[in-house]
């Protein structure tokens, strides 16, 4: 399809998100549907921008928290984060050697679905240096699972009638990717979004001690673990709240992060292929969707424990 008719669907898509006429499960369908519909050559360049904008509409939700939520939050979720983590860990292992996947592939995938998705499969790859392919097979699987998490889990949570906060630490635990989490959990509701965000970043800090334990294993040469900004400044936005008389500006900029976060949805829309899709192998994909179900459950039964 020509050029100028992609720049019009989406420009349209853009004014109807400024509109708020899509919400950010819609956002992300609207994308998905355009790709498909005119397939375009910018699709490296609206999954990187889509990461990008994500993460700036995380660190500005920082501003509409107040740091002592965030600390309780994170406090509170910290001992069912490790269980779900080593759960996935181990589980997919026991998998991966069932199924006969490919052990990078397989680490790849346990690790994404353990922690956050496509940052935990970037820093587990920095460590154990597979072929390029096997990056977008797992890659791939984590994305399209995400997709099916960001629609169908607000409708399983309003059907087992959780609480904001329940739906919003379950979603944080059992969702792969930041940009699904915050999407389903800006559909179930304000709180379960706030909650939600903060359970998941603090779940993404695991990436440090995982990537430092696969680098005493296996002792890559040359490999930096690092502590992602966006995290940082998050944290820094809730502070700030607490300590500056500044709110009718910090809720705007708490309002804009939604926006943001429906932008990058509709990006991350954009970043899908025809081609894409016909590239998922059956073994790899049922190791992500078992691992996936297994989380979901296990992770679910683990927050009615708490509340």
């Amino acid at each position: 399809m020509h050029p100028i008719i992609f720049a019009v669907l989406v420009t349209a898509a853009i004014g109807a998100i400024a509109l708020n006429w899509l919400s950010a499960g819609t956002s992300l369908l609207v994308g998905i549907a355009i790709a498909l519909v005119s397939p375009h050559p910018w699709v490296t360049q609206c999954r990187s921008y889509s990461a990008i904008v994500l993460k700036v509409a995380i660190v500005l939700m920082g501003f509409g928290m107040e740091v002592s939520a965030v600390a309780a939050t994170a406090g509170t979720t910290f001992w069912i984060t490790l269980l779900s983590l080593l759960l996935a860990l181990i589980l997919g292992w026991a998998l991966m050697k069932l199924l006969k996947v490919d052990s990078q592939i397989g680490l790849m995938i346990s690790s994404g679905t353990a922690i956050c998705g496509g940052s935990a499969i970037a820093a587990v790859s920095q460590v154990i240096k597979p072929p390029a392919e096997k990056t977008v097979v797992a890659v791939t699987v984590i994305f399209l699972l995400n997709l099916v998490a960001l629609y169908i889990f607000p409708v399983i949570g309003h059907w087992l009638e959780l609480s904001q906060f329940q739906f919003g630490v379950w979603a944080a635990l059992a969702i792969h990717d930041t940009s699904s989490v915050v999407g389903a959990a800006a559909q179930y509701g304000d709180q379960a979004l706030n909650i939600a965000s903060t359970a998941k970043l603090a779940r993404a800090l695991w990436i440090i001690p995982l990537t430092v334990i696969l680098s005493l294993i296996l002792k890559p040469k040359g490999m930096k673990v690092t502590i992602p900004l966006f995290i940082v400044f998050f944290v820094l936005a809730a502070s700030s709240r607490s300590l500056i008389e500044a709110n009718l500006v910090f809720d705007w900029l708490s309002d804009l992060s939604r926006y943001l976060l429906k932008i990058a949805l509709l990006m991350m829309g954009l970043g899908i292929t025809k081609q894409t899709l016909a590239a998922i192998d059956a073994r790899p994909f049922a190791l992500g969707v078992i691992l996936w179900i297994a989380l979901s459950i296990s992770s679910l039964f683990l927050v009615y424990l708490i509340t």
